[in-house]
C-alpha cells in the first residue's frame, strides 16, 4: 500500500508541471498584448504609444486579468519575471519531489521484492533438496541451478504491479480527464490515432510473448554446457576436447542469440510504428492547435499543455505495453522456477528412528532402478551391532544400491530394512542419516575451509574433535604441508587437495560426526596401501564402536573384517569369516589369491 501510495504522488506532481507550462507561456505572451479599452484617449482619437504604454503599465500595476481560452490577458515585464519565477520554482519543486517519491517507492518496491524473492528462492532450493535421489538421476545440475535462479523475476514483477501499473494507469486517466475539460475538440484529435496505436502495440506484445519457455530453454542449454565443461575441466583437457566443448557452446548460443535477435527485430519493428503514429499524433494536435490559437479559441499555452500531456499519455502506453512483455518473458522464466517447486514428491517425514546399538538387517529386499531392471533380488543379511561387515563381489552386484537403501536414497519395491528392529519405511529419511555416515569414493568437497568441510555433517563439533578426526583419517602430513593447517581455504571441488587428500577429508568428516553405523563404500579406493593401512589402524582405535558396513574391491581392507557377503546378480552367493570362505575357494578366494601371493603367504 506504501509503494503504490508513494508511486501515485510522484504521478500526480509529475502532472502539474504542464499545468505550469501553460501559466508561464500565456503569461510570456500577454507581455505582447494591448488592452482595447485603453487603445484611445478620452476624446476618441488614437493615443499616443508612449501614454499607451504608461497607461497600461499603471492599469495592470493595480489589476491582473485572468487568461481565458479565447483571450490572453495583457501583462507587464515585472508581472511575467514573477510568473517566470514562479514556474521555475514549481518545475523545480514538483520535479524533485516526484523523484524522491519514485525513489521512496523504488525502494519500498525493492525491500519487498527481496523478501518475496528470497523466501521463493529458499522454498524451490529446499523442495529441490529434499526429492528424492532418483530425481536427480537424468537431470543435468546446472540446469536445476538455472531453474531455481530464475527465481530472481520476481523483483521485477512487484515493482511492475506497484510502481508502474497502478500509476501509469492513473496518469493516462489523468490525462484524458483534464485534456477533456480544457477542450473536447484537440482532445480528439490528440485521441485519433490512439485506436490504431493501441492494436498495433498490442499485437506487439502477443508476438513478443510467444515461446517464451523454449526462449529461456536455449540459454538454460547453453549454462548447462558451460557448467558441465568446468565440473570436468580435467576429462576435458587429457581428451583434448577444449575445441570442441566451445564448439559445442558456440552453437548451442548462436541458437539462443539467433532467437534473440528475431525477437528485437520483431520489437524494433513494432517500435518505429508506435514511434511514428505517436509522432503524427503531436502534429494532428500542434496542426488544430495552432489552427484554433489562430482562431482565437485556444491560448498557446493551452496547445504547448496539449503536447506535453501527449509525450505523457503515450509515454504511459508504451510503457504499460512493455510493462506486459517483460510481465509475459519473467512469468515465464518464473512459471520455470514455480513448476520446479511443485515438480516432484518430496522425500516424506516419519518417525525418529529409536536409539540403539546399531544392528541391520535386509529382509528379503527386492529392488530396481527401473521395472525392467531389478538389481536386488530378494536380499536377506543381518549386521551384527558393533562388527565390521564387509559387503563384496563383481561390479553391478548390487552393494552399492543396498548401502543407498540402508541410507533411505531409495525404497525397497518389496521387503525391508531395519536398523535396530526398527523397519526404515516409516522413518524420517533425515532421522536415519543422522544416525548413519557414509564414506563414498565421489564424496564432494565444498568451497571453505578445510576445518569447514570437516564439520560439515557436525556444524558445532569443536576444533579439537575437528582435529582429532583430521588425524584418525591421516590428514596429519597433509596439515603439516598447509601453511594454515585446519583454516586453509579449500578451491572448488577440492581444488588445492590431492585425490587421495580429498578421500581422507571424507572419512574426516564421518568420523568427527560419531555415526551409530559407518559405511564405507570404496572409502579408501583413491589411497595408497601405506594410507589405506594407516586409515584402518585408526578406525581400529576409535574411543567408540561404530558398526561398520565395509564396500571394497581390495582384499587388503576386507580381510580382517568380522563377516564377509559376497554379493552376485543381487543374491547372496557366499558369506562367512574371511578364513571360512578363503577355505571355500569361492569368489572371496580368488579375490584374495594375488594380494596373499603378494604378501608372501
Amino acid at each position: 500500500m506504501t509503494i503504490a501510495l508513494l508511486a501515485l504522488l510522484a504521478t500526480g506532481a509529475d502532472l502539474l508541471q504542464p499545468w505550469v507550462y501553460r501559466m508561464a507561456i500565456n503569461d510570456v505572451a500577454g507581455m505582447f498584448v494591448d488592452r482595447p479599452s485603453e487603445d484611445t484617449s478620452e476624446q476618441g482619437s488614437p493615443a499616443p504609444p508612449h501614454r499607451l504604454r504608461k497607461r497600461n503599465a499603471e492599469q495592470l500595476g493595480r489589476t491582473q486579468l485572468s487568461h481565458r481560452s479565447d483571450y490572453i490577458a495583457p501583462r507587464t515585464k515585472e508581472q511575467t519575471l514573477e510568473t517566470l519565477l514562479w514556474a521555475v520554482f514549481w518545475l523545480f519543486i514538483t520535479g524533485v519531489a516526484g523523484h524522491l517519491l519514485s525513489l521512496a517507492a523504488d525502494y519500498q518496491s525493492t525491500a519487498v521484492a527481496c523478501q518475496i524473492e528470497a523466501g521463493l528462492i529458499r522454498a524451490t532450493f529446499g523442495h529441490v533438496l529434499r526429492l528424492p535421489l532418483s530425481f536427480f538421476n537424468k537431470r543435468a545440475s546446472g540446469g536445476l541451478a538455472k531453474r531455481i535462479d530464475q527465481s530472481d523475476q520476481v523483483a521485477p514483477i512487484v515493482s511492475a504491479f506497484s510502481q508502474q501499473i497502478a500509476p501509469e494507469a492513473l496518469r493516462i486517466t489523468g490525462i484524458c480527464i483534464i485534456m477533456l475539460t480544457q477542450s473536447w475538440q484537440l482532445t480528439l484529435a490528440a485521441l485519433a490515432i490512439l485506436p490504431l496505436y493501441l492494436l498495433v502495440t498490442r499485437r506487439a506484445a502477443r508476438r513478443l510473448e510467444s515461446g517464451m519457455s523454449e526462449y529461456y530453454a536455449m540459454w538454460e542449454s547453453v549454462s548447462v554446457r558451460i557448467q558441465d565443461a568446468l565440473s570436468a575441466i580435467k576429462t576435458v583437457k587429457l581428451s583434448g576436447a577444449e575445441s570442441r566443448e566451445v564448439r559445442e557452446q558456440h552453437k548451442a548460443a548462436q541458437t539462443a542469440y539467433a532467437d534473440y535477435l528475431d525477437r528485437t527485430k520483431l520489437g524494433n519493428r513494432y517500435l518505429f510504428l508506435q514511434t511514428a503514429m505517436s509522432h503524427l499524433s503531436k502534429a494532428l494536435v500542434l496542426g488544430y492547435g495552432g489552427w484554433m490559437v489562430l482562431d482565437r479559441r485556444l491560448t498557446p499555452g493551452d496547445v504547448v499543455m496539449f503536447v506535453a500531456y501527449l509525450d505523457r499519455l503515450y509515454d504511459p502506453i508504451d510503457s504499460l505495453s512493455s510493462i506486459a512483455v517483460n510481465l509475459q518473458q519473467h512469468l515465464a522464466s518464473l512459471n520455470r522456477a514455480i513448476r520446479l517447486m511443485h515438480t516432484g514428491t518430496e522425500e516424506q517425514g516419519g518417525e525418529a528412528l529409536r536409539e540403539g546399538p546399531g544392528e541391520v538387517e535386509f529382509r528379503d529386499v527386492h529392488f530396481g532402478y527401473s521395472a525392467q531392471l531389478e538389481v536386488l533380488k530378494g536380499l536377506s543379511f543381518t549386521v551384527r551391532a558393533g562388527s565390521v561387515t564387509a559387503l563384496i563381489g563383481p561390479s553391478g552386484a548390487g552393494k552399492t544400491t543396498a548401502a543407498d537403501l540402508l541410507l533411505k536414497l531409495y525404497e525397497p519395491q518389496t521387503g525391508a530394512v531395519l536398523i535396530d528392529g526398527q523397519a526404515l519405511k516409516n522413518v524420517d529419511p533425515s532421522s536415519v542419516r543422522r544416525a548413519l555416515g557414509m564414506v563414498a569414493a565421489d564424496g564432494a568437497v565444498f568451497r571453505g575451509s578445510l576445518a569447514d568441510n570437516i564439520r560439515y555433517k557436525r556444524p558445532d563439533a569443536s576444533d579439537e574433535d575437528v582435529r582429532e578426526a583430521a588425524v584418525a583419517a591421516g590428514l596429519t602430513n597433509t596439515l603439516e604441508r598447509l601453511e594454515d593447517g585446519l583454516a586453509t581455504e579449500i578451491g572448488e571441488r577440492g581444488a588445492g587437495l590431492s585425490v587421495g587428500e580429498r578421500q581422507r577429508l571424507q572419512i574426516a568428516r564421518i568420523l568427527v560426526d560419531r555415526p551409530r553405523i559407518l559405511v564405507l563404500d570404496e572409502a579408501t579406493a583413491n589411497l595408497d596401501y601405506a594410507t589405506e593401512s594407516e586409515v584402518k589402524d585408526a578406525l581400529s582405535k576409535l574411543k567408540y564402536k561404530p558398526t561398520t558396513l565395509i564396500i571394497a574391491h581390495r582384499y587388503s581392507m576386507v580381510k580382517d573384517a568380522d563377516h564377509v557377503i559376497v554379493l552376485d546378480h543381487g543374491k547372496i552367493a557366499e558369506q562367512g569369516s574371511p578364513a571360512e570362505l578363503l577355505a571355500a575357494g569361492g569368489w572371496f578366494a580368488r579375490l584374495a589369491r594375488p594380494a596373499m601371493r603378494d604378501d608372501g603367504v
